[in-house]
Order: structure tokens, then C-alpha cells, then sequence
């Protein structure tokens, strides 16, 4: 009976406070990703992921854009675990906005690796906020998680698959110009060490066919550290403010950027080129370079093809790599290192390693999705997720990827099915490890949903 009090009351607690991302099983954005790869509604496109809770009303997903306060309360079982979960968005005159995504869930909160927060019943919130926004600018504050980059599950720095974070959002869209600045408080460790995330970035578009992006993101840390003022300036960057002893704590040892270029292109209505390239740090000591000292770098690529795409489905082909150096997202501080709660803030597989995919996708434009994916993954002893809050070990050149080298070839297939009031996915892994071991998951799940909305005043 506590626990069910408990999942009440956090599910109408608008004032907890998270991110604006919509949760994978939703139609729209499952499509969005197809819909994009096809050369369709390029006018929505952006770097600066993902899609929000507001956009989701406006296209009526979940409810009638006239009314104001929008609920869902559902169930899901799969092989897995079981939940219960609900979401409820509330709109104040046109503007002004609030939702909530909680979860009760009988098995491990999936976005966590603490291993003392297996099989615990607890509810979770981490997929709900407020905030303000119009055609041109948005204000939100919450806790959750942002997705950076050009292309479908490219992304290097910031993507949805990290553990969710407490932040600051300001983002602007002036036609062909658009801006996005975030700040916020990532873990408190070792009970006194304070870590926080900050990041800037621009992104021009002709909204057609091409998309150039430029951005920064930070990772500052300190005992009992305090927001570093020095940040909160969007217009600021991390060289200028840290060689001026801008910095609550003097030094160049305090905080970690990255600076990434994107590029999305179209080009034609069936093929898409996605292009992200990121610099953690930049040789350019003649001495340094003698020494063998090496650049701590990521990039990723992906290429889209829609064959087909009739009045009634698509189908679609892509092929991805992604490549993430050694050092990159380790620090000489490893309290600045790229990760939140041991899992990486980025690229899921961590650094240290690279990835290369093939796939195939159906969309029946209405009701069901299917994809079929291939791949390759290596992975070294460097990577970020071994040891997560410590730094690198040099910044020498050497094999890639470091040291005892993991290798994996993967086949996913999935399937999903909307119906009324009914979602269901259905899952396949197999995997084959270097020294010839195979391994193969299925997962079988269903969501039963109602949705419900009301005009309050």
C-alpha cells in the first residue's frame, strides 16, 4: 500500500522537475528518425535533441492541443520487469508549461549501473519539468538528460542513453539561427565533490537540406564547489574563461570541454549524410607531438538510404561508424571525466573503441515499426567505463583500441506494434565474442495505456 501512495503522489507532483525527452515507445518519435532519413519535414530538424513534451501536443500524439491538462496512466510487462507509469502534461495560457513521467518499477531503474539500486521498489522521476516557451525561445528548468548531434544514435558527447541530470535550459530559434545553452549539477561523490555539466551551441539550417552546428560542453567539478559563475555567461567559452583565471577555483586542472562540429546533409529526397567530429585536446606543442603525444578525439558518421518511400510505408537502409579515441572523455581530473553515475554522458559503448553498423528499417506509416541491424564493436582497457572517475592513463600514442582488446560482432531485430490503448515490442539480441562465445536474448513486452485530457479553465 506505501508503495502505491507513492506512485500517486509522484505522478500529480508537477513541481518535480526533469527533462522534456519523450519516452522511446512513442510513435512519434520511433518515426521521426525514418521521416528524417526519408527527406520529409527537414523544417524540424535540429542538433539539439530531443523531441520535447510540447511539440508532442501540438502535433496531437497524446491528447487535443486544446486542452491543457493532458494524463496517461498505463502498465508494461516484458520479459524483463513489470511497471506501472503515468505522464501528465499541464499548459498555462498558451505558454507556460509543466509535465511529469513517473515510474514504479519492481527491477533495476534501467538507466543506473549502481548495483545497489537493483530490485529495488522504488518510483522514479526522471523525465518531467517546467517551464516556458514560445515561437522563438524556451525557458525550462528540470532534471534529465540532452542529445547533441547530427544523425539517428550517432551522438558523442550528450545522448539520451546516459543517466538523467538536474539543468538549466535556454534555447532560442531565430529562422536560419538557433541557440542552445544548458547548465547544471550532474552527482555529489565521495560526499563532498561536486560535479556539474554546462554546454553551449549554435547550428545554422536552410531548413531543407543542410544543418551546420558548432558546440561546446564542460564538465567542472570540486570540493564543495559551488555554480561557477564564470558559466552562466552563454556567450562565454571555456578557453577564454579558464586562461583568465575566470574560474570559482584558479587553475587549468578544474574542468574538462570538448568542442564538436556537425554537419547534416541531404543530398537528395533518399540519401542523408550525418557527420559529427569532436576535439578533447588539440596537439599543437612541437615538443609535445615529439614526445608522441596524441589528439583525444571522437567522430562518427552515418549514412541514410530510402529506397523506397510510397504513400503507405518506407523502408529504409543505413550504415553507421563511430570511432571514440582513448583518452577522450578522461581528464587529468577524473572528477571531470565525461560520465554520470559510472555510465557515460555520451556515446553509450563509453571511449576507447568504435563501433560499425548496417541496418534496415520498415514503417508502415501508421502503426508499425521494424528494424534489423548488424554490426561490429571493439573495445579497449582505456574505456571510460571501467574505471569512471579516473584519469587517463597518458596521452601517448598507441594501439587503438588500448591494451586486451574486447571484440563483437551483433544482430538486433525488434518489432513494434501501436493499437489502441495497446503498445507491443518484441526484441532480439545475438551476440559472438572474440574467443567464439554466443549469446542470445529475446524480449517480449506490452504497455496498456489510457489517455485522458481536460480543459481546467
Amino acid at each position: 500500500m506505501k508503495h502505491i501512495c507513492y506512485f500517486i503522489i509522484i505522478l500529480f507532483q508537477l513541481h518535480f522537475l526533469s527533462s522534456q525527452s519523450i519516452p522511446n515507445y512513442n510513435l512519434l518519435k520511433q518515426s521521426n528518425g525514418i521521416i528524417f532519413d526519408a527527406g520529409l519535414n527537414w523544417e524540424e530538424l535540429t542538433n539539439f535533441k530531443p523531441i520535447g513534451y510540447k511539440k508532442l501536443i501540438d502535433k496531437q500524439q497524446i491528447g487535443e492541443f486544446s486542452q491543457n491538462f493532458i494524463g496517461q496512466l498505463g502498465l508494461s510487462k516484458s520479459t524483463d520487469d513489470f511497471s506501472l507509469y503515468g505522464f501528465s502534461v499541464f499548459r498555462y495560457k498558451k505558454y507556460f508549461y509543466a509535465y511529469s513521467y513517473p515510474l514504479y518499477t519492481n527491477n533495476i531503474v534501467n538507466n543506473y549501473l549502481d548495483k545497489n539500486l537493483r530490485n529495488l521498489n522504488i518510483p522514479q522521476d526522471d523525465n518531467s519539468g517546467i517551464g516556458f516557451e514560445n515561437s522563438w525561445a524556451n525557458l525550462q528548468i528540470g532534471r534529465g538528460k540532452e542529445s547533441w548531434g547530427a544523425g539517428n544514435d550517432i551522438e558523442l558527447a550528450l545522448s539520451e542513453n546516459s543517466n538523467p541530470y538536474q539543468y538549466f535550459l535556454l534555447s532560442s530559434d531565430y529562422g536560419k539561427i538557433r541557440v542552445r545553452y544548458i547548465h547544471g549539477f550532474l552527482e555529489n561523490i565521495d560526499g563532498n565533490v561536486n560535479r556539474y555539466i554546462n554546454a553551449r551551441g549554435i547550428e545554422w539550417t536552410n531548413h531543407k537540406s543542410l544543418i551546420i552546428g558548432f558546440s561546446e560542453t564542460i564538465i567542472y567539478s570540486g570540493e564543495n564547489r559551488s555554480i561557477d559563475i564564470g558559466y552562466v555567461n552563454p556567450m562565454a567559452s571555456h578557453l577564454e574563461i579558464e586562461l583568465n583565471d575566470r574560474l570559482n577555483v584558479i587553475g587549468a586542472s578544474n574542468a574538462n570541454a570538448v568542442w564538436q562540429m556537425h554537419l547534416d546533409y541531404l543530398l537528395n529526397k533518399r540519401i542523408r549524410l550525418s557527420f559529427n567530429y569532436l576535439f578533447d585536446e588539440y596537439v599543437i606543442d612541437e615538443i609535445q607531438k615529439e614526445k608522441g603525444k596524441e589528439h583525444g578525439k571522437a567522430f562518427s558518421i552515418r549514412l541514410a538510404c530510402t529506397p523506397i518511400n510510397l504513400s503507405k510505408y518506407i523502408i529504409a537502409m543505413h550504415s553507421s561508424i563511430i570511432h571514440v579515441g582513448t583518452p577522450t572523455f578522461r581528464h587529468g581530473l577524473g572528477t571531470n571525466n565525461f560520465v554520470q553515475n559510472r555510465k557515460p554522458l555520451g556515446w553509450y559503448r563509453g571511449s576507447d573503441g568504435q563501433e560499425i553498423n548496417v541496418g534496415l528499417k520498415f514503417y508502415n506509416k501508421k502503426d508499425i515499426i521494424a528494424s534489423i541491424n548488424y554490426g561490429l564493436i571493439q573495445s579497449g582497457e582505456e574505456n571510460i567505463i571501467y574505471r569512471s572517475y579516473e584519469t587517463y592513463k597518458d596521452y601517448i600514442k598507441g594501439p587503438f583500441p588500448s591494451g586486451k582488446v574486447n571484440e563483437t560482432i551483433f544482430t538486433d531485430a525488434s518489432l513494434i506494434y501501436w493499437k489502441k490503448y495497446l503498445i507491443y515490442y518484441t526484441g532480439l539480441h545475438w551476440s559472438k565474442n572474440i574467443k567464439g562465445e554466443s549469446k542470445l536474448e529475446y524480449t517480449f513486452g506490452i504497455r496498456i495505456y489510457h489517455t485522458f485530457s481536460s480543459k481546467l479553465f
